[in-house]
């Protein structure tokens, strides 16, 4: 979905995204995002600011976030070698 010209929420370094913005995110049409608005916000989805008119980008962010269903892989460091001197490292002290 291409950026509306004068849309300055698409900009990164805005903190809040409009309408058109959050169909972007989700890979919607804007169309879409107008008949599931309610159904998003009464599974949790935050709503417009009172204020702004706009949607806080993190809300949106971390909303997505709660609804995943696979964690990312957990890094494992690999075993220590002995030093020179033939010590052992005590991996217990980490």
């Amino acid at each position: 979905m291409a950026c509306p010209t004068n849309d300055k929420t698409f900009d990164p370094v805005a903190a809040y995204g409009s309408e058109h913005w959050i169909a972007a995110r989700f890979g919607r049409s804007h169309d879409w995002l107008k008949r599931e608005r309610k159904r998003l916000e009464s599974e949790g989805f935050p709503p417009r600011d009172p204020l702004t008119g706009f949607t806080l980008k993190a809300d949106v962010d971390a909303w997505l976030a709660k609804r995943r269903r696979v964690a990312d892989p957990v890094q494992v460091r690999a075993h220590e070698k002995p030093d020179d001197k033939g010590q052992r490292i005590n991996l217990r002290a980490f």
